[in-house]
């Protein structure tokens, strides 16, 4: 009973702050991590994060898999993929710089500021995309190749941190150990290679089926299975969820209202959950000076990097600034990378970061989130209100 009436207030304070959030012109995904903020230790002492841990953890899987089938059509947006490539890379790898050369400043080992140069890294562009789609640009180059640049650094991003979160876990660089691990990355991908050619198949059939919501039923325990596989296989659940989402974008099931239904589910309860348990994580007396500095630092060479490679790849000054902008936000990915890393077990059975180090990277990434979601929603109303979107649909020169 107490599990049910926590759960209770804290949908609802999720609810309500996000609203309120929305209101004021922010993601609702803030005003969900501050109702388990003000939920959590730190204020009202209501739930903790371990209450709702297998909410959240199915919060991750669930998002990653609706974000996978809304984006199943890679290819058609990775057509430029120089250009979206050039500006990816120089805005990660600006960042990653960053973070590292920060952290070790501050008297991180290296193997620890490598971790939280990877928790840091990837940008979010959720709201990024939502101001260039409200201010009728989506359809310019310059807009397609930012939502290009989204997929390609979720995708790169995921990759890129198993790969490190491997190193980090045999402790150096172990050729036996890595090959395996590469092994078992491409048996998955093989066997997603040939799930793809019997799954549109198993779905028509099921289509067939008399028995209420079959055609849901499969597609979730699809998502679980691929998540499962992925885990077995040395990688994410989260990379198993996002590739049963893009299979299944190509499947029948595309054109029934699946996934309005599992959207409706995800986005109501357990996508809130998650936000909120990061909130209920949240130590405000893990941050310390050298988070705000790092903030700093993140965005400011993000911007740089990502108006670098924007005018490399012959996009206007304006264009440039706008995805300066657009790369600034930071979130779930962040939060779900912090969430893994300061919890594997390393060499030896211990963390691979102690406690305290752990709690300041999460706080930190936490601070970041939010800070850049603010200032990247105000950039983005200032760049639009007076005018600067003159993006040209004309296809710029390419790298």
């Amino acid at each position: 009973m107490e599990l049910i009436i926590g759960l209770v207030v804290l949908l609802v304070g999720a609810k309500l702050l996000g609203e309120v959030a929305e209101r004021i012109g922010l993601p609702s995904v803030i005003g969900y991590i501050f109702a388990g903020v003000f939920a959590g230790p730190q204020f009202l002492n209501l739930a903790t994060a371990g209450e709702v841990f297998a909410f959240a953890e199915l919060g991750i899987i669930l998002m990653l898999f609706v974000t996978g089938f809304k984006q199943g059509n890679i290819a058609e947006l990775l057509k430029n993929f120089r250009a979206i490539a050039t500006v990816s890379s120089f805005g990660y790898f600006f960042s990653y710089a960053a973070v590292v050369l920060v952290s070790l400043w501050a008297g991180m080992s290296f193997d620890q500021a490598i971790l939280f140069g990877l928790i840091l890294a990837s940008t979010d562009l959720g709201i990024s995309i939502e101001g260039i789609t409200s201010a009728g640009k989506m359809g310019t180059h310059a807009g397609r190749t930012m939502l290009g640049v989204g997929v390609l650094d979720s995708a790169a991003g995921l990759l890129i941190f198993t790969l490190v979160m491997t190193y980090l876990s045999f402790g150096g660089f172990d050729p036996v150990s890595m090959g395996f691990v590469l092994l078992s990355i491409v048996a998955f991908l093989a066997m997603f290679m040939v799930l793809q050619r019997f799954v549109p198949a198993m779905i028509e059939q099921i289509e067939h089926l008399t028995v209420e919501q079959a055609e849901f039923s499969f597609a979730f325990v699809f998502m679980l299975f691929l998540a499962f596989m992925a885990q077995l296989f040395g990688l994410h659940g989260i990379i198993g969820a996002f590739l049963a989402g893009a299979l299944l974008a190509h499947s029948p099931i595309a054109g029934t209202n699946f996934i309005e239904k599992i959207s409706s589910i995800s986005y109501a309860i357990f996508v809130p959950l998650f936000f909120v348990w990061t909130g209920l994580l949240l130590d405000f007396s893990a941050l310390t000076e050298v988070s705000f500095i790092m903030a700093g630092a993140v965005l400011v060479t993000t911007a740089i990097g990502a108006y670098a490679a924007a005018r490399l790849c012959s996009f206007s000054d304006d264009e440039g600034v706008l995805m300066g902008i657009a790369l600034l936000p930071r979130g779930d990915i962040n939060l779900i990378i912090a969430s893994i890393g300061i919890t594997t077990i390393g060499v030896g059975g211990q963390l691979l970061v102690p406690p305290d180090v752990g709690g300041f990277m999460f706080s930190s990434t936490m601070l970041i989130v939010l800070f850049a979601a603010v200032v990247t929603a105000v950039l983005m109303k200032i760049f639009v209100k007076h005018g600067y979107m003159h993006m040209h649909a004309a296809k710029p020169k390419q790298v």
